[in-house]
């Protein structure tokens, strides 16, 4: 693994993130999320440090596991990935809040939208900030006409 590279996708990818979720959350859901606040913490009680810190372990995952588990270069591989993050966040985040508090079905499904895109804009900065090369087949994989193509 390219250490140099790894910290430059992560930080971009970081930075990427704040912006775009910064612009999701404070200015197009902001009503959305007003009806939150009930059962939200509220913001005096949120931790920034937390949060950046959640941010950029995102990031650093999705960059590890891209460099680790993609093989194939190219930007379908690299959007392959962002969507695979997406629906994995998609899952445990926005649909899980759905089913444990009252959240309109609208902002849940607004926020999975927003992470889809989200996700995909990360594979795009990964696979521009972190060329792979094509990598053989492990021994015990399946041939490469066999691997679905995305």
């Amino acid at each position: 693994m390219n250490l140099r590279r790894f910290f430059v996708a992560v930080f971009a990818i970081f930075i990427f993130a704040i912006v775009w979720n910064g612009l999701v959350h404070m200015v197009l859901l902001k009503e959305a999320s007003l009806a939150l606040e009930k059962v939200a913490r509220p913001a005096a009680e949120r931790s920034m440090a937390l949060g950046l810190l959640l941010t950029f372990g995102v990031a650093a995952l999705f960059v590890y596991s891209y460099a680790s588990f993609v093989r194939t270069p190219g930007i379908k591989r690299a959007l392959g990935h962002g969507v695979f993050f997406a629906a994995i966040a998609g899952l445990l985040v926005d649909l899980n809040q759905f089913f444990l508090y009252p959240v309109p079905s609208s902002l849940a499904a607004a926020w999975f939208l927003f992470g889809f895109i989200e996700f995909c804009v990360y594979g795009v900065l990964v696979s521009w900030l972190y060329p792979i090369a094509a990598q053989p087949a492990a021994p015990g994989d399946a041939p490469q006409a066999a691997r679905p193509s995305i």
